[in-house]
């Protein structure tokens, strides 16, 4: 695995900075200027961007601190089985990645979000990558439309777009019924790296549901079921053949708390 990028050195000092802030600021009994969020999402595969990454159930924690817009989140993900380590990796940690991001809402409705990603890969062999990301969303209309374009900026160095909807139903005060979709569309670049596929065009194809319920004001409970093949059938077949399957049905269930 290659060194550190400048963005990993920039996100990690991001992190150690709130951290020692946080810990002045408890010992000076102060209301913390920012929130935190953690949480743990047990799966049963890890599927990204329609890619099978793990054909086995999946553990996969994430904590996120927050500030007046600026959000920097630590996701992981932990195969719950063996199943990897059969190809020569060296343990279960198959995956941390490093988000820093920057939301605001410049009028009611509009939803603007813009960040940097890095992307890790613990004892597989596989190089760190980095992309950068914007997204708008319409939050005012019955179903939400998220438009979010990536651009890895390192290893692959191409694009790729997703176009989503969502809505969420509150059922009761503490239950609530999300239900969504999305399409994703890549350059050429990015599906020959990913699929050998030198060619544009679209992409995944995802459905999904979740049932969430808020224990209190800082802790909920969520399940979800989420479906996902390809469009493309150049691409469908290059997942088949190089991911092992192209449409994954995925289900999981998630604890987050905030504080």
């Amino acid at each position: 695995m290659k060194p550190k990028s400048i963005l990993s050195a920039l996100v990690l000092g991001t992190a150690v900075l709130l951290a020692r802030t946080e810990r002045a600021l408890a010992q000076e009994n102060r209301i913390l200027p920012f929130d935190t969020e953690i949480g743990v999402d047990v799966a049963t595969k890890y599927v990204w961007r329609g890619q099978l990454l793990t054909d086995d159930p999946v553990i996969q924690p994430s904590a996120t601190l927050s500030w007046k817009g600026l959000s920097l989140n630590v996701w992981g993900s932990i195969d719950a089985t063996d199943v990897n380590e059969g190809s020569g990796e060296e343990y279960r940690l198959q995956e941390v990645d490093y988000t820093l991001s920057y939301g605001f809402t410049p009028t009611e409705g509009l939803d603007l979000e813009a960040g940097f990603i890095t992307y890790t890969f613990p004892g597989t062999g596989l190089y760190t990558t980095e992309e950068v990301y914007g997204s708008v969303s319409l939050s005012r209309l019955p179903l939400t439309p998220t438009l979010a374009v990536y651009y890895d900026v390192d290893e692959v160095e191409g694009f790729y777009v997703n176009l989503s909807v969502d809505h969420t139903f509150q059922l009761t005060e503490k239950l609530a019924l999300g239900l969504g979709a999305g399409i994703g569309w890549a350059d050429s670049d990015y599906n020959t790296v990913y699929f050998g596929v030198n060619d544009s065009g679209l992409g995944d194809v995802s459905i999904g549901a979740s049932l969430d319920y808020a224990v209190n004001e800082r802790v909920s409970i969520s399940a979800h079921v989420g479906y996902t093949a390809f469009a493309d059938d150049d691409i469908r077949d290059a997942a088949d053949a190089g991911y092992g399957d192209s449409s994954n049905l995925v289900c999981g269930v998630n604890l987050s708390m905030t504080f």
